[in-house]
């Protein structure tokens, strides 16, 4: 992984905190389609307003809080969960909220 030149993630489940992280990490571009929240499974998961991440929503803020001047966001011309989370990569840095 650490020779890829980009990370892509299409419904990555419980890897997506760990997608986000190694990409902003080791500087890596990065797309990501979330899906599932797994709020029982990371109830760990807080955005920076103290609130616990259970909605589809929340993990979108969440995942965009870790780099909010770096991450940004897309929709998706496609039925179902179609946001798309990209980075272009860069500077390597300590995601927040990991």
């Amino acid at each position: 992984m650490r020779d890829a030149s980009l990370v892509v993630g299409l419904h990555p489940d419980q890897a997506t905190g760990d997608i986000v992280d190694f990409a902003l990490e080791t500087g890596k571009p990065f797309a990501i389609v979330p899906c599932c929240t797994f709020s029982q499974t990371f109830s760990d998961r807080v955005l920076k307003s103290g609130e616990r991440v259970r909605y589809y929503h929340q993990l979108i803020q969440w995942l965009v809080e870790k780099d909010e001047e770096n991450i940004k966001q897309a929709k998706l011309d496609v039925p179902g969960r179609n946001i798309v989370l990209y980075s272009w990569g860069g500077k390597k840095r300590k995601a927040i909220g990991s």
